[in-house]
C-alpha cells in the first residue's frame, strides 16, 4: 500500500506578511482590519466577514472568533495595535443597520468572494505570488509563525480553533527549527543529559 504524502504547507514569510499587511493599510482601514485580524486569528475567509459588532468588544480588547467547520469558537485578546485598526475602521464606516462588523460602501456585508479578491488585489501589488494570494494563506501563516517561534502546541491549537490537534501538528511538521530549538531548550535546563 503506498504512503500518502504529506502536503507541503504554504505560509507567507515575516517579509511577504508586511507587506501585504503595509498594502492593506494603504488601501484603506477596512482591508487592513479584516486582513490584520484575519491572520492574527487564524480566521477563514466566512469567519471573518461573519464577524458581527456584538463579536467585538474594543473597550475589554476582545474578539469573539467564531468558528466554523467544526472548529471550536472562542473569545481572543486583541492587540493594541488591532484595536486601533478596528477603531479606525468603525470611523470610517459606513453607516448601516446590518449587525455585521465589515461592510461594503454600499451598507452590505463582505461576502467570501469579496475578501478573496481584496486579498489577491493586495497580495498582487505586494508582489505575493499567485498561490500565496488567497485568504486561508494567513490561517497557515499564523500557525506556522506560532511554531516557527516556539509556542506549545496547545497554545496554537486554541488560536487557531481547532479542535482536534491532529489540524495543528501540520504546522510543526514545517518548522524544523522548532524542533531544534526545543530540543536545545531541553538540554539547556537539563531535561535532556
Amino acid at each position: 500500500m503506498k504512503k500518502k504524502r504529506a502536503e507541503t504547507l504554504t505560509f507567507l514569510t515575516q517579509n511577504e506578511l508586511k507587506a501585504l499587511l503595509e498594502g492593506a493599510k494603504q488601501r484603506g482601514a477596512r482591508d487592513y482590519a479584516m486582513i490584520l485580524l484575519a491572520y492574527r486569528h487564524g480566521l477563514r475567509a466566512s469567519e471573518i466577514c461573519n464577524i458581527t459588532m456584538e463579536n467585538i468588544d474594543l473597550e475589554a480588547g476582545n474578539i469573539r472568533c467564531q468558528r466554523g467547520k467544526g472548529s471550536i469558537s472562542n473569545w481572543q485578546q486583541l492587540s493594541k495595535d488591532e484595536v486601533k485598526a478596528v477603531s479606525t475602521w468603525l470611523r470610517k464606516r459606513p453607516k448601516s443597520p446590518t449587525p455585521y462588523l465589515f461592510i461594503s460602501r454600499k451598507g452590505s456585508p463582505v461576502s467570501r468572494s469579496q475578501f478573496f479578491r481584496i486579498v489577491q488585489a493586495v497580495g498582487k501589488k505586494a508582489g505575493l505570488s499567485p498561490e500565496k494570494c488567497h485568504p486561508h494563506i494567513l490561517k497557515h501563516s499564523v500557525g506556522t509563525h506560532l511554531a516557527n517561534a516556539g509556542m506549545p502546541v496547545q497554545v496554537i491549537q486554541q488560536r487557531l480553533g481547532h479542535r482536534n490537534i491532529q489540524n495543528t501538528m501540520k504546522y510543526l511538521q514545517v518548522s524544523s527549527a522548532f524542533v531544534d530549538r526545543a530540543f536545545e531548550s531541553a538540554i539547556a535546563n537539563g531535561a535532556v543529559v
